[in-house]
């Protein structure tokens, strides 16, 4: 140890950016002291050469970077600009708020897991995922600058992702009771909604594809429709068409008989290639905000308050999937990249279907061999062996 008053000094060189060496010093009071001081100082002097972050820093600050980054993205075309909103969106309404003055070095584990999951429980697990996604991103570019040893956000409890309510299809009843309440509702039928509603059964289509879809994109004598766009609104832009958001969201459909003849008789009144199928009267794309409102009128009318746009996509899949087609079959259909997506979430299930109780007939334990038995309620003749 040195006497007291004496003060240790650490110098090092250092080469910036711009290829000039530099003698960096540091003194205190102890060794160890002006060796850590020194140590900050070079850190300091690496992240002003190239504007990275460091972990005094706030957070706040770190995510304005993520999200410039994101925005330079969607410029590529590479992310969604709807996506970004939505970060911006959840950022400054729930994540800024509560994380936003934080150092980067006070952005802990502990601290981001109780933000989470007090999010989910208060708000709900579709804006505390997006929120973790939001912490994730700026603390791994942290990371990734030497601001932070590790990304926070890793380490934070997983929670169930499970939907507030089960995926329920519309029955017979419903559908017709649904497009009785069309016929007769005079605003429902000057804003198209039937045949929006009847396209939408017909394809599984989300409501943001059917908008989307031009004439060129529809083949009347081979029966098809090639779904290649969505329409969204993005703050500051309007409605913006933009591509689909994966691969296997572009996707030719083969349409029935009823939903040609339908599209047919809209194609007589003549149309551009470029028009939309389902556009405004002026030939433009219609707002799927708009759409969505007038959807909502009708279906209280028609006494089918839960019903949403998306409960067409859930009652095609269940259709379908009655039918005996396979759920790869399905979710090509809606434009899933993940059989399990289709089969969790847009296959209406808990539904009794007689295939079920007919294969199990085949089972019977009691049936002796050699012996048949009868079945009046599905005419099928059983062959078994008592055990």
């Amino acid at each position: 140890m040195g006497e007291p008053g004496t003060l240790w000094r650490c110098r090092a060189k250092f080469r910036g950016f711009d290829g000039r060496a530099r003698v960096i010093q540091r003194s205190a009071s102890t060794r160890k002291a002006a060796r850590q001081a020194l140590d900050d100082a070079l850190r300091e002097a690496a992240s002003q050469g190239q504007n990275a972050l460091t972990s005094q820093d706030t957070f706040d600050t770190a995510v304005t970077t993520w999200l410039d980054d994101l925005a330079e993205l969607v410029a590529m075309g590479e992310r969604s600009p709807s996506t970004l909103d939505h970060y911006r969106h959840t950022w400054t309404k729930h994540v800024s708020p509560a994380l936003g003055r934080l150092r980067l070095a006070q952005v802990t584990v502990p601290v981001v897991d109780r933000f989470v999951v007090g999010l989910h429980r208060k708000v709900g697990p579709a804006t505390a995922r997006t929120a973790r996604a939001i912490v994730s991103g700026a603390m791994g570019r942290a990371v990734r600058e030497g601001a932070v040893p590790a990304n926070p956000a890793r380490e934070v409890r997983r929670l169930s992702a499970r939907p507030k309510h089960a995926p329920r299809a519309l029955t017979d009843e419903e559908r017709a009771r649904w497009f009785l309440t069309l016929a007769n509702d005079e605003a429902a039928v000057r804003h198209e909604l039937p045949q929006l509603s009847a396209f939408m059964l017909a394809t599984g289509v989300r409501i943001g594809e059917a908008l989307a879809l031009v004439w060129r994109e529809v083949d009347l004598d081979a029966g098809t429709a090639h779904i290649t766009s969505t329409i969204i609104r993005v703050k500051g832009r309007g409605l913006v068409r933009k591509p689909t958001k994966t691969q296997a969201g572009d996707r030719p459909l083969v349409l029935p008989v009823w939903c040609v003849r339908m599209l047919g008789e809209r194609a007589a009144v003549g149309v551009g290639p470029d028009e939309p199928v389902f556009g405004t009267i002026d030939g433009t794309f219609r707002d799927p905000r708009n759409v969505t409102r007038w959807f909502a009128a009708a279906r209280r009318e028609a006494g089918l308050e839960w019903m949403t746009s998306h409960s067409w996509r859930k009652t095609t899949a269940s259709v379908l999937d009655g039918s005996g087609l396979s759920a790869r079959l399905i979710a090509d259909q809606l434009g899933h990249s993940r059989v399990s997506m289709t089969q969790d979430v847009y296959l209406g299930r808990r539904l009794a279907d007689p295939r079920v109780v007919q294969a199990l007939e085949m089972v019977d334990p009691r049936l002796g061999r050699g012996r048949e038995k009868s079945d009046e309620r599905n005419g099928l003749t059983i062959t078994g062996e008592v055990l």
